[in-house]
């Protein structure tokens, strides 16, 4: 039996950085096999100010991280990338299939996706996440998954994340510079969203809020995905005395209510508010934000986390979690897909067979 691969998520943050090694067992569930925290240098608002500074924290949490697993490997390493240049856009594909009409295969999809992909964009920049809303067929709209079906042509709506690509060539140099490879970047936001959201909070509509160190996340996710985000460069460091009075918690504050405002005008719907980011820990903030956000506000917690790690632990090490998270399932995905597609080839060849012979 295989050996399920070690993913390791590398959270990089302007106050601390975290890495998380986990796997998925026999039983399906995530299970946690070794974490490490530690003071973060060289990054503030999301972006790596002081390179050496940045290379030296990312080499001793990942020395630490390698220390712990037996294998002395951390796996595939996820690392998230956050900050103001992060933008997301909503974009359409369509490819033709046939006059007559045949089957949608998963390479069909793949092109429709790829069509819609392709957008101007600046020479700086660079898609990090396609995350596919919707596709439909001919005149029939909202199919989930369009694959086997009959069609003419086929559709999708795709919500794209870009990123500066200097960006996020400086997080790769950073993670190879203390030696090591890294296997994806991902939007802190999609990290958070796997470790923290249940599917039933994706498909009723959250909002879901890292307020972190030096900048705040805003993410929306609703019908299963993540459909609008926002970064905003007010962060806890930022909110001086009580925060009950701090003007720059309240701007932060009439930011969030303006976007998800724009939100539900275009048809969308937030059910709830989940919390999270080192201001969460702050006595009274979730009633504070309910009576200021207007909707239910709960603490983000990870939940079905096997491991050697405590409650206290599973709250702060939040986006490294859920970069581990987001590793392993990507990979469990991969192989039922590929699975699928030999199940399918193999009936493919058992009915030619039997036509023939």
């Amino acid at each position: 039996m295989k050996k399920p691969t070690i993913i390791t998520g590398l959270d990089i943050g302007s106050s601390k950085i975290a890495a998380v090694s986990g796997q998925i067992d026999k039983d399906g569930a995530f299970n946690i096999i070794a974490h490490a925290t530690g003071p973060s240098n060289g990054v503030s608002r999301g972006l790596i100010v002081d390179f050496n500074e940045a290379v030296d924290s990312a080499s001793r949490i990942l020395t630490r991280i390698r220390d712990k697993i037996t294998s002395k490997a951390p796996g595939d390493i996820y690392v998230n990338i956050s900050g103001p240049h992060i933008k997301g856009v909503i974009s359409k594909g369509m490819i033709p299939l046939s006059l007559r009409g045949r089957e949608v295969t998963k390479m069909d999809m793949d092109r429709c996706i790829n069509a819609a992909s392709t957008i101007h964009l600046a020479f700086d920049r660079e898609i990090v996440h396609k995350i596919v809303h919707n596709f439909s067929i001919d005149d029939q709209s909202w199919i989930k998954n369009p694959l086997g079906l009959y069609a003419s042509r086929l559709n999708c709506e795709v919500y794209l994340i870009t990123a500066d690509s200097h960006q996020i060539q400086n997080i790769y140099k950073c993670i190879n510079d203390a030696g090591y490879d890294v296997k994806e970047i991902v939007f802190t936001g999609m990290a958070d969203g796997a470790s923290l959201l249940s599917e039933d909070d994706k498909n009723e509509g959250v909002l879901l809020l890292d307020i972190g160190a030096s900048i705040t996340e805003a993410s929306i996710f609703f019908a299963g995905s993540i459909c609008d985000f926002g970064i905003i460069s007010i962060g806890a460091m930022d909110i001086k005395g009580d925060f009950k009075d701090s003007v720059e918690l309240n701007n932060l504050i009439s930011i969030i209510n303006s976007k998800v405002d724009k939100f539900l005008k275009t048809g969308g719907r937030v059910a709830s508010i989940v919390l999270s980011g080192g201001l969460s820990f702050a006595d009274g903030i979730i009633e504070f934000l309910e009576g200021k956000l207007s909707h239910p506000v709960k603490m983000g917690i990870t939940k079905d986390v096997k491991g050697d790690i405590s409650s206290l632990d599973i709250v702060r090490l939040s986006t490294a979690i859920g970069l581990s998270k987001y590793g392993c399932e990507k990979g469990e995905r991969k192989t039922v897909e590929e699975k699928d597609l030999l199940k399918r080839i193999s009936t493919k060849v058992v009915d030619i067979f039997n036509s023939y012979f």
